[in-house]
């Protein structure tokens, strides 16, 4: 809440304004941020960094920020505040630079790194930072000294969760899951092969997100994995939820995108971000309602009440491109039992088959075989119509002769 003051006729008048929802705040620079991250103790004190070595600072809740001087030109991707004693605060990014600070980044300083390849992101906690290639550095000295670890895959790796429980995640779905505290990692297979770009600060949750609308989610720590609806296409780049409250999940993303759900997932729901601009970070901590994310063109979005109303679909006409061609979307619920929902769009008229094969690429069942016109279909798929046994299944969509990408879903009995 920011009071102002006016003074009138002799008689001071103080009038209260309270923001709602997302808003903007003022930034000194007009360059990509990629990474926001705050106290985790007071989330008036804040960080962002982004393109060019640029590292932006606010003490006051970001009613202003201070440009730090952060000696390097590469770009950063993440920074992160690291819950220890003396709270230091990481950076790291392009050509393999990790940067630290322990005076609120009034002086950044360079550590050693053990490799040249890009880092991508850097763990709150346990000291794990993960990047192309699929390298994994650590740290057992609070940072002052890394190591490369041995990673199981060579695919670039976006974004790392280094507490309860471990995951990398990157390129072409993959998920790595660690244990001895980071020291090993193993692959968790997905299912999918888009793209995945965020986890949130704790791996507890056991959520990521990426290209197309792609949320996954995992129910036995990693060991299988299912889709949630999240109502867009659009690329998902970071997630995050309160620790006091881990049903309520955020999600931003491209052209403004901001999703929330209050209920673990069950549901989701849009919020106004008021911007265009692609959001590549969002943070939440203790606080349920305080909240920042930041973006390209030096975007930097803050909420004091959880982000506002959240609304549907139906309330966003304008928020889903249509494509040209046809789009198949994820089922929902997924997993399920008896009944799921699959949803497709077709842009022109035309031969439309719809089918599901069993993990062996067998042809089990078939949904569709007919004309149709232009326009969104739903398909109600129930269990009592097809003897389908517990397990993994992809359907695909077919228009002409064309073959959409597979989805995947999962039948519990």
């Amino acid at each position: 809440m920011i009071k102002y003051l006016f003074i009138v006729c002799s008689v001071l008048i103080f009038v209260s304004v309270s923001h709602a929802g997302w808003f903007f705040q003022t930034s000194p620079v007009s360059s990509d941020l990629y990474s926001v991250n705050f106290n985790h103790g007071n989330d008036n004190i804040v960080w962002a960094c982004g393109e060019d070595g640029v590292i932006l600072y606010s003490s006051n809740g970001g009613v202003n920020w201070i440009l730090q001087n952060s000696g390097t030109t590469n770009d950063l991707f993440a920074i992160v505040f690291m819950e220890i004693s003396g709270g230091p605060v990481y950076a790291c990014g392009e050509n393999g630079i990790i940067l630290r600070t322990s005076d609120n980044g009034f002086n950044w300083t360079i550590v050693p790194s053990p490799s040249g390849k890009t880092l991508r992101d850097i763990s709150d906690f346990n000291f794990l930072t993960v990047g192309e290639s699929g390298v994994i550095l650590k740290s057992t000295n609070e940072g002052l000294n890394w190591f490369a670890v041995s990673s199981p895959t060579i695919k670039n790796l976006y974004a790392v969760s280094g507490t309860f429980g471990y995951y990398a995640v990157g390129e072409d779905g993959i998920i790595l899951k660690g244990i001895s505290q980071g020291m090993s990692w193993d692959i968790s297979p997905s299912g999918v092969t888009n793209n995945l770009y965020g986890v949130p600060l704790f791996g507890s949750t056991n959520i990521t997100v990426g290209q197309n609308g792609l949320i996954l989610r995992s129910t036995n720590f990693g060991g299988s994995w299912y889709s949630q609806n999240s109502l867009t296409q659009k690329t998902i780049r970071s997630v995050e939820f309160s620790v006091n409250n881990t049903s309520r999940i955020y999600c931003v993303g491209d052209s403004g995108l901001i999703l929330k759900t209050t209920n673990e997932g069950v549901d989701w729901g849009f919020q106004h971000s008021g911007t265009d601009k692609d959001l590549n970070s969002v943070f939440f901590y203790l606080n349920d309602n305080i909240g920042y994310a930041v973006g390209d063109n030096g975007t930097i979005l803050k909420t004091t009440d959880g982000g506002g109303l959240i609304t549907s679909a139906e309330a966003h006409p304008g928020l889903e491109n249509i494509p040209s061609g046809y789009t198949l979307r994820q089922n929902y619920p997924n997993p399920f039992n008896p009944n799921t929902q699959i949803r497709y769009l077709l842009s022109e008229n035309g031969l439309v088959r719809l089918k599901i094969y069993d993990v062996l690429g067998d042809e089990v069942a078939v949904l569709v075989n007919e004309k149709q016109n232009k326009g969104n279909y739903s398909y109600q798929l129930s269990t009592v119509n097809y003897q389908l046994s517990s397990g993994i299944y992809f359907y695909r969509l077919e228009v002409d002769g064309m073959l959409s990408e597979a989805k995947r879903m999962v039948l519990l009995k």
